[in-house]
């Protein structure tokens, strides 16, 4: 928070962008322990067998989103602060709907608090490292394409930026649901693991792959055959089109391999009516973002492996243990 005005000008922020972005993150920075606490969270909900609940906060979430941004964008006037404020309230209600489940009665490893050691620490970091790799050089990727396009791009940097920004979103359509899908599947075969069962786990490898591969053999057609479809949920000018078109057909020309790739290692309301620099802005904002989730994704990812693994060799002791140092170690992350 105190150093987003130097990292939003190191990212290449522009005069024209720089106060949208600045408006945005401000806002958004101020729910980062709620975000962190129901992206790590939802994982502990999954590991013990509760998938359509740690489903539901996420669409829970969502749909607040969407019926919010309308209101604070448009009824309240407040552009793109607005969108922000929306998301970290959608996100409060998230974090909510995980934090209560998790202190009922209902699932086996619930909330705790002690017991917190420095060696299952390791561990939990150890096993959610890959996926905060992922995510975390992909916001590095985010920040280099932005920082060249406003330094390169001349008078039309700030309409690449927001045409760069289209191509993200699109790229989240592809890689969000590949890390769901390899996410979902570590605690399964942690699960199996901790209970001696390699089988299960060749088993459920195969599966991942060809599930993964089939989604990003049907996103790559997309991509090539109809991507103004999508282009146009956000922009309907043409030079935008035509060159997010563009860009979206050679962004995804090897993104089949990705599905492999996660295997092993592991604002449309903003666009269409608040105006194209404040969608730009954004983008200078998401690498931001991205890395916050990722915090939360390694500690989501790896307590929640761990513990499935604890609760396959029957040890719902420890695995209370672990849980109670994962909440504390996610909440005090969340704060710094």
């Amino acid at each position: 928070f105190l150093l987003k005005d130097r990292l939003l000008v190191w990212f290449g922020a522009s005069p024209a962008i720089f106060p949208y972005a600045d408006a945005y993150l401000t806002w958004y920075l101020l729910g980062t322990v709620f975000a962190l606490l129901a992206t790590g969270m939802n994982q502990f909900i999954i590991c013990q067998g509760f998938a359509k609940t740690g489903m539901l906060s996420v669409v829970l979430g969502a749909v607040c989103n969407i019926a919010l941004d309308p209101v604070f964008i448009f009824v309240l006037d407040m552009g793109v602060k607005g969108a922000a404020i929306a998301t970290v309230l959608s996100q409060m209600v998230s974090c909510a709907c995980v934090l209560g489940f998790l202190f009922s009665k209902r699932p086996t490893v619930r909330i705790t608090f002690g017991s917190y050691r420095r060696r299952v620490m390791e561990q939990v970091l150890a096993v959610g490292l890959s996926p905060f790799l992922i995510i975390a050089t992909d916001s590095i990727l985010i920040i280099v394409m932005n920082m060249v396009i406003q330094r390169y791009g001349g008078s039309q940097g700030d309409m690449l930026l927001t045409c760069n920004t289209i191509v993200q979103s699109f790229m989240l359509i592809i890689t969000m649901p590949l890390g769901g899908i390899t996410g979902g599947t570590q605690t399964i075969m942690g699960y199996n693991y901790g209970a001696g069962r390699p089988d299960r786990i060749r088993k459920a490898e195969k599966h991942v792959v060809l599930l993964g591969l089939a989604f990003t053999s049907l996103m790559f057609l997309i991509a090539h055959m109809v991507p103004e479809l999508f282009v146009q949920i956000f922009t309907r000018e043409p030079e935008y089109v035509e060159t997010t078109v563009r860009s979206i057909r050679v962004y995804t020309m090897c993104i089949i391999p990705l599905a492999v790739q996660y295997t092993v290692v592991d604002g449309f309301f903003v666009s269409n009516f608040v105006g194209k620099i404040s969608f730009a802005a954004v983008n200078f904002v998401f690498p931001v973002i991205m890395i916050l989730g990722s915090v939360g994704f390694m500690f989501g990812t790896g307590g929640g492996a761990l513990i499935a693994k604890t609760l396959g060799e029957g040890n719902h002791e420890r695995a209370n243990r672990l849980f109670s140092l994962v909440v504390f170690a996610a909440l005090l992350c969340g704060v710094i």
